[in-house]
Formats: C-alpha cells, sequence, structure tokens
C-alpha cells in the first residue's frame, strides 16, 4: 500500500497565468491555484505549510518560475509537485511544449517557458527530493509525455528520485478546456474534487496511479478531454492525499464469527493483490518504455556516419553495460565489465563502436555515462583493424533496427493501454506463425503461436490481445491481422 508523503518535508509549486497580452485570458486559472492551494494545505487532505505550497500568479518572466522550482527541488526531502495552469503553445519547428506567460505571442515562442527548461530545474543535479510530481493543465499538455521525463531512465539515474510522475490535462494533439460558468478549468476541477472529495472504495491515502484514473474516469463521463499520465520508478504510488471517502477499518468485535473473520481476511488479501499487480503492471510499463528508447538510441547509431575526426581511446565502464551488435538486433552480443580497458573505434550518433583489447567483442555501446577514458597514447592503428561493414550487410541492420523499434512501439502501447472494458474472452487461432512477446515489457519472445492450434484471448489492450496458450504461457500477440475466432 503507498504511503502518504510527509508533508513536513515535502513543497509544492503551483503556476498559473489566468491573463495575458495578446492571447485569450483564462479567469478560472486564478482559482485553480487558490482551490488547488487550500485542498493541499488541509490537514485532511496533503496537510502542507502554508511556507510549503508556493504560488506563482502572473510570473514575471521564465526565471521567476524556474529559480523558485529549482530552490525548492534542493529544499524538499520527501516530495516535490510542480502544477502549471495556463496557455500550452507548441513551437512549429519542433513541436515542442512551450508554457505561455503573461506576455507570452503565439508567432514568438522564445517569449514563453519551454518545457524542456521547468523539466530541467524539477531535476536539477543539486535537487534532494526522493519523488517528483508535475501536473500540467494546459493545451496540448500531453507533448510532455513525449521528452525524456516520460521515457528515460537517464531522468531517473540523474534526478536520484524514488519515483517521479507526469499528469496532464489532455493528449498531445487535444486543447484543454476552460468550460464557461465554471469556477476551474475542466480537468484541476475534478483533480481538486477527487483530492477534497476521496474515491470510494479505494485505500487511503490516495496514490497517484488511484488519483489519475478516477479522475479520467470522470471526464469521460462527461465527455471533456481526457488526461493522459507517465509513471517513473513506481511513480504512480507517490500519495499526495489521504482518501476521506475510504471507509474505515471497524475494530475488531468480540464474538466475530469464523466466515465473517475469513471475509475480512480475504477482502484484505484481494486488495493486496491488487496493489502488487498494479505495481507489476507499473513496472511492466516503464520496462517497456525503456526498451523503445534504447531501440530507438540503437537505431540511431546503427544508421549515423562515423563521426569524422574521433580519435579512438581506451575506456572502462562503472557498471556492467550491455554491447549491442551492428547488425541492429536489440539482443546484446556481449557485456562490457568493470575493470577491463576497451576501445573505442568510432562515434556514431550518441553511440560508441568499442571492441575488446583481444578483438573477440564488438559492438555498439549506447549508455556512456561514468565512463572513465584510458590513456589514448597507447592507441596503434593496428588496433582498429576490423572487418568495415558492407553496403548490404548495413542496409539489414537498418532494416532489422527499424523492425525492433516498431515492435518495441507496439509492446509499450499495448503494456501501458488499460484493458477494454466490454472485452468478452474468446479462442482465436493464428493464419501463420506469430511470436507470443512477454508481457513483462522486455522485447522478448516467450513462445511462439503456430497454425492449428487453439489460443485464448484473455484481455484487449490497445492494438495487442493478452493471450494465453493451452500450457498457461501468457503474453501478448501484436500482430492480430487474419486471426481465425473461435
Amino acid at each position: 500500500m503507498a504511503l502518504l508523503s510527509d508533508p513536513a518535508r515535502s513543497e509544492a509549486v503551483l503556476i498559473g497565468v489566468h491573463t495575458y497580452a495578446t492571447l485569450e485570458n483564462l479567469p478560472a486559472v486564478a482559482q485553480n491555484l487558490e482551490g488547488l492551494r487550500e485542498a493541499l494545505t488541509d490537514p485532511g487532505v496533503w496537510g502542507l505549510a502554508d511556507d510549503a505550497c508556493t504560488v506563482i500568479a502572473q510570473p514575471d518572466g521564465v526565471g521567476d518560475i524556474l529559480d523558485t522550482v529549482r530552490e525548492k527541488a534542493r529544499r524538499a526531502e520527501d516530495t516535490l509537485l510542480v502544477y502549471y495552469a495556463g496557455h500550452g503553445l507548441t513551437d512549429p519547428h519542433t513541436d515542442e511544449l512551450y508554457l505561455a506567460l503573461p506576455g507570452s505571442d503565439r508567432e514568438r515562442e522564445y517569449t514563453s517557458l519551454r518545457y524542456e527548461y521547468l523539466r530541467r530545474a524539477v531535476l536539477d543535479q543539486q535537487a534532494h527530493a526522493r519523488r517528483t510530481v508535475v501536473i500540467l493543465d494546459c493545451c496540448y499538455s500531453g507533448r510532455a509525455l513525449l521528452g525524456k521525463m516520460s521515457a528515460s531512465t537517464h531522468i531517473a539515474d540523474q534526478a536520484v528520485v524514488e519515483g517521479t510522475c507526469l499528469l496532464t490535462a489532455s493528449a498531445e494533439t487535444r486543447p484543454a478546456l476552460s468550460p464557461p460558468g465554471e469556477r476551474y478549468t475542466a480537468f484541476t476541477g475534478e483533480l481538486i474534487a477527487t483530492l477534497t472529495g476521496g474515491v470510494p472504495d479505494r485505500p487511503d491515502p490516495l496514490d497517484m496511479d488511484t488519483l489519475y484514473r478516477h479522475v479520467h474516469r470522470t471526464l469521460a463521463g462527461k465527455s471533456r478531454p481526457l488526461p493522459q499520465q507517465r509513471n517513473r520508478n513506481l511513480g504512480g504510488f507517490i500519495a499526495i492525499a489521504r482518501n476521506r471517502a475510504a471507509t474505515p477499518t471497524p475494530p475488531p468485535v468480540a464474538g466475530l464469527s469464523e466466515a465473517e473473520k475469513r471475509l475480512a481476511q480475504m477482502e484484505q488479501r484481494s486488495e493486496q493483490l491488487r496493489l502488487e499487480n498494479e505495481q507489476l503492471r507499473l513496472e511492466a510499463e516503464r520496462r517497456a518504455r525503456e526498451t523503445v528508447e534504447t531501440a530507438q538510441r540503437l537505431a540511431s547509431a546503427v544508421t549515423a556516419t562515423a563521426e569524422p575526426g574521433f580519435e579512438p581511446f581506451w575506456f572502462a565502464v562503472p557498471v556492467p553495460r550491455p554491447l549491442f551488435g551492428e547488425d541492429g538486433s536489440l539482443q546484446p552480443v556481449a557485456e562490457l565489465l568493470p575493470g577491463t580497458w576497451y576501445l573505442a573505434l568510432e562515434q556514431r550518433g550518441r553511440g560508441l563502436v568499442a571492441r575488446s583489447d583481444d578483438g573477440k567483442m564488438r559492438g555498439f555501446i549506447l549508455d556512456l555515462a561514468g565512463i572513465q577514458r584510458g590513456d589514448a597514447d597507447s592507441y596503434t592503428p593496428a588496433a582498429k583493424s576490423g572487418s568495415p561493414r558492407g553496403t548490404k550487410a548495413t542496409a539489414a541492420a537498418k532494416r532489422r533496427t527499424e523492425e525492433t523499434v516498431r515492435a518495441a512501439e507496439r509492446l509499450a502501447d499495448a503494456v501501458a493501454a488499460d484493458p477494454d472494458p466490454d472485452f468478452e474472452m474468446f479462442w482465436f487461432a493464428v493464419p501463420v506463425a506469430r511470436p507470443l512477446m512477454s508481457d513483462s515489457g522486455a522485447l522478448e519472445i516467450v513462445g511462439e503461436l503456430l497454425p492449428g492450434t487453439w489460443y485464448l484471448a484473455v484481455e484487449r489492450r490497445g492494438q495487442g490481445l493478452l493471450a494465453m496458450t493451452q500450457e498457461g504461457r501468457r503474453g501478448f500477440l501484436l500482430d492480430t491481422s487474419g486471426i481465425q475466432r473461435g
């Protein structure tokens, strides 16, 4: 069960812009800030001290926001929460998300706050916060999910946090909504209502995943833009509110029957299993997105040309790191170990072509963080000898990496998708042999589905099916074209 973040060791920064020089005004945003501040400082919700909940209304400029966020990130020892409400703008050249300021102009993106800069301030290297929550209530806020907060292991490594959670008011291509005549914007209104009212039949305290699912379900019922969420390192289990709607646990009653005791134990065990399954699901989603990023980085390295003027050097790794083959396969060909020197032969994109001293191991190292460079003078031209990649081999590697990226993205979408609530299980057969992918989020084949055999479709997740073999093996079928239903 999630534990409530310690309000005495946490900080919140609430940023809002309701009046603009050239953009449409958003009067409800001013109410958002006040309502959210009241909720977060309410002892019955989270109980932040007044001086631990900083409100920045109508910020003077980018520095006003970034300096405050960086300061609070360094002060917080448990959880840092950063909230922004206002207009969201996009760069026409890069599709990046920008957060509008009072003087922002759509035609001059430099008059707004680039979301990437806010992300860097939140994850400042000197930050002490163990957990981080970012909430964006603006148009196109889902574009923030496309950045490193949602997919990169580098964030968790550099931020040294137990978890990060990014919650946005809308998808990357959808506007948010500020309904006329309502006190709050649509998303923040439901967020405040959930924080202050709680969620029936859910545990106390409320974790971010429960909070997100309830707000998502409520907005869907009103046909309003749907929020999005991404978690890192179990960020969905961050809890910033007590659940006022939770059913209190009744005290032990003398003379409780054995049947009632067993029922209470079963209910407790059921909730424990739910939390364990949710933790496994979040871990699978994290692993799947890491797999997508690794596949993309490998594809970039395989397709990149060698950096001209690169000087080979010896290096050692601080921790074991995988060495990926030059054929574009995501299966490592070897493992680089600390205490051993390897030769960096070429720089290709963000990766290095490396090989061992004896020449038996050669491939790409993609994670260069913390590597120790050795004496470049000991390099000799002979050390660089090796078979150059031919045109056909390079083309084949490019095709393989493209296929790997597509497979990783399909798997990540399936793992992250909620089960279709209207789905009914059915038996099916495949027209040709199809791989059954691991439901752990790793791009691993756990079995092969063969024509002439019936398999059970257990759930639909996005475009994939969670299937089960007759031996009880489970996994994702990502290519459902042409399957025969039984």
